[in-house]
């Protein structure tokens, strides 16, 4: 930063709060699907178990756009990328009012491309704006956004669906997406006074994933963070189906069994933030979720409608804890790995790893249920990724300490 524009840069917290808002309102929009699939297929004449399709079709778009619109940030700035980010979800919002499979299609799209555009420009606010020796720590509490949107959804769509249908539970979202829009306009002229109206529009197409392949440590991080990806998601995508049909529970019980992994997420992402920070070893810690990620699911492969709830929830705390609050770490250390200057390129560009697994993650999940026939039996099978998670994760250490 300039002299001037460090005199006059925001506080921390703002830059946290304001991108970690941002990036619930998004992640809403992915997240109320999942948690509202048995009514909405019922209403769609369709099997819930479709809702894989569906969540591979929002991150898929993601993965593109990922790609196709790294340039945004630059030109644009990261507060007025992030608008047009919270614009995408309220305009796919507004089309999947209409209930139809085509509709659906069309939602999935514009999601997938939000999601895309909001994480490069909130790196690039955290990492202009944020100490570098917080910076775990930083990233990982803006990244309590993405499973503290899943909470709020497993809380409080289903009641809503079941008291006044589907469709009030997306105008919720719709209107969390709008509020954030409105409200960063506040200060988005002072946060986007590094951006470059004049860059060409096409000038980092593709950049960004170049630029991750050509650093070994880089891309073997992006394929670790494939497969906690597709863990990650088949978490949140099939954990309520399994629940309300193998399990016993009704929609709001499994609804908020899901809310206690997503909960144990946001508390983990936290604190393992800060445990990276202090040991100065991320990999490490999340080599230590991957541990985790495998345990549970052996555990889940025996799951069984007569288990205890507590036992259950215990088991689902841990899997949040591991399985979904990796992210923060994952993005922090793309950032300080990052060549001068081109934080949210790479960003973009490793984001598309991030995609990718989530994009693989629930059509695999669905294409081994119908092989296999259960939930709980599909789950055991992930530890395969999970070993692929730590493979990757041991080639990225030996990457890291070739480049030092």
């Amino acid at each position: 930063m300039s002299a001037a524009s460090a005199h006059s840069a925001p506080s921390v917290a703002a830059v946290v709060a304001a991108t970690t808002a941002a990036q619930v309102a998004g992640a809403m929009g992915a997240a109320v699907f999942p948690v509202i699939a048995p009514e909405l297929a019922r209403s769609l004449g369709v099997q819930a178990s479709l809702i894989g399709y569906q969540m591979s079709l929002i991150y898929g778009a993601a993965l593109f756009g990922s790609m196709l619109f790294t340039w945004m940030v630059a030109r644009y700035g990261g507060c007025r990328t992030t608008q047009i980010g919270m614009a995408c979800c309220v305009a796919g919002l507004f089309v999947g009012f209409h209930a139809s499979v085509a509709a659906l299609v069309v939602t999935s799209v514009f999601i997938g491309i939000a999601m895309s555009i909001n994480l490069p420009a909130a790196t690039h606010l955290l990492h202009r704006f944020s100490p570098p020796q917080h910076r775990n720590f930083i990233f990982s509490l803006k990244q309590t956004g993405v499973p503290l949107a899943w909470a709020l959804m497993a809380l409080l769509a289903p009641a809503i669906t079941l008291a006044w249908g589907w469709r009030w539970a997306l105008a919720l979202v719709l209107l969390a997406s709008l509020a954030t829009l409105l409200a960063l306009q506040l200060v988005r002229e002072h946060w986007d006074d590094d951006r470059r109206p004049d860059l060409p529009v096409r000038a980092r197409v593709f950049e960004g994933v170049q630029l991750v392949w050509r650093l070994p440590a880089l891309r073997w991080l992006g394929v670790a963070a494939f497969g906690m990806a597709f863990v990650q998601l088949c978490v949140g995508t099939f954990t309520v189906i399994m629940l309300v049909g193998e399990a016993g529970y009704s929609l709001i019980e499994a609804g908020l069994m899901l809310s206690v992994a997503q909960i144990a997420g946001v508390l983990g992402r936290i604190v393992w933030g800060w445990l990276a920070d202090r040991t100065g070893n991320s990999l490490q810690v999340l080599q230590g979720l991957t541990a985790g990620m495998l345990l549970c699911c052996f555990a889940i492969a025996f799951l069984q409608p007569g288990w205890p709830v507590l036992l259950t929830a215990l088991l689902f705390a841990v899997f949040g804890a591991t399985a979904i609050g990796w992210n923060g770490l994952y993005i922090a250390e793309v950032a300080r790995r990052s060549p001068p200057g081109q934080v949210s390129l790479a960003t973009g560009g490793a984001m598309v790893w991030n995609f990718a697994g989530i994009l693989a993650g629930p059509t695999a999940f669905t294409l081994v249920y119908e092989l296999l026939g259960r939930y709980t039996w599909t789950y055991g099978t992930m530890a395969v990724m999970v070993a692929v998670i730590f493979l990757a994760l041991q080639a990225t250490g030996r990457a890291q300490r070739r480049e030092s």
